[in-house]
């Protein structure tokens, strides 16, 4: 993958696209307005005990979206902005020590779901095996303080996860893996990435590549490079890569040179979490895109396709 000069595919990679099979663009609803503030809320909590600062931040907010929610709002896009104004306002990465504790949780777990792999049989088991524990890593809370976990109740979860999987396009996952040198996989939250190490291991077992993305800044609980380093990402990836930007899923306006180029030159890219589902939606890609979630929300379930807190593994192939 050459990463130092200008895509042939830039042009294309940027041109805004109904996404083939996934509906229109995802763009803001009545519910999102909620959830946007309500989020706020709760960041400001995290960030400030002050309430006469909590006061001016939650002003602030309302202004902002006052001037900014409208129909043609990206949910990513606008939740980017407003994490932004509490970071400037209070000085504060809020989830800053509950992605610290969320990494140190995970890494306890890890071995643990290794043996649930290797002992799971074949290469396709294993490698389903390891999908599944991606996607359950958006429904384990490892932010819960003293909160621990059995052999026995992480095979309970891998089951539920089995059972919620509403959209199972797996084996087609692992077909794509087979068939490309380099996939891109775009990291969700701390904690979460521990467990994606675990796919991306399978994956490379299928000989491909595997480059890693992380969040250029602090952004929700998303992970960062600080994060790669503090679980040792590195170690399981050929290479770790930054979006270049403190940005919810991909905001193509803000990312670094560098990581559009790695996009747009990928031949199969994995994507984490809603937040990468909802901005990749904006646009076009260049691969196909392998989108693994659980469907938290209302309009994303809808956008998808599914109900609401189902899991997914969903191919979003070219035209």
């Amino acid at each position: 993958m050459n990463l130092s000069g200008s895509s042939p595919f830039r042009l294309v990679f940027y041109r805004q696209t109904s996404p083939p099979g996934l509906g229109i663009n995802l763009k803001v609803t009545l519910l999102c307005a909620h959830c946007l503030l309500e989020r706020a809320v709760n960041q400001i909590k995290l960030a400030t005990d002050d309430p006469e600062l909590q006061m001016e931040v939650i002003t602030e907010m309302m202004k902002f979206l006052g001037k900014n929610f409208s129909e043609e709002s990206v949910p990513s896009h606008i939740g980017t902005d407003r994490d932004l104004i509490v970071q400037r306002m209070t000085g504060k990465d809020p989830y800053e020590e509950l992605k610290q504790l969320s990494n140190t949780m995970a890494l306890g777990i890890l071995p643990e779901l290794y043996q649930l792999v290797d002992e799971a049989g074949d290469a396709n088991s294993q490698f389903r095996t390891a999908t599944l524990i991606a996607a359950a890593a958006n429904a384990i809370e490892f932010d819960v303080s003293g909160r621990e976990f059995s052999l026995d109740e992480l095979r309970d979860i891998l089951g539920n996860v089995e059972a919620d999987l509403a959209i199972d396009e797996i084996k087609e996952f692992m077909d794509l893996c087979r068939n490309v040198s380099e996939v891109v996989y775009l990291m969700d939250n701390a904690g979460e990435v521990v467990l994606d190490m675990i796919l991306i291991r399978e994956i490379k077992k299928l000989g491909p590549k595997v480059y890693a993305v992380v969040k250029g800044g602090p952004i929700l609980n998303d992970a960062t490079m600080t994060d790669a380093k503090d679980v040792s990402l590195s170690e399981c990836a050929d290479k770790v890569y930054s979006t270049g930007a403190a940005a919810i899923g991909v905001n193509l306006e803000r990312a670094s040179d560098e990581f559009k180029d790695l996009l747009s030159n990928s031949e199969l890219i994995v994507a984490k979490g809603m937040g990468n589902y909802e901005s990749m939606t904006e646009i076009e890609p260049t691969s196909p895109v392998v989108h693994i979630m659980r469907t938290k929300c209302l309009p994303v379930a809808d956008h998808v396709g599914t109900p609401r807190d189902k899991n997914v593994v969903k191919i979003r192939r070219l035209n």
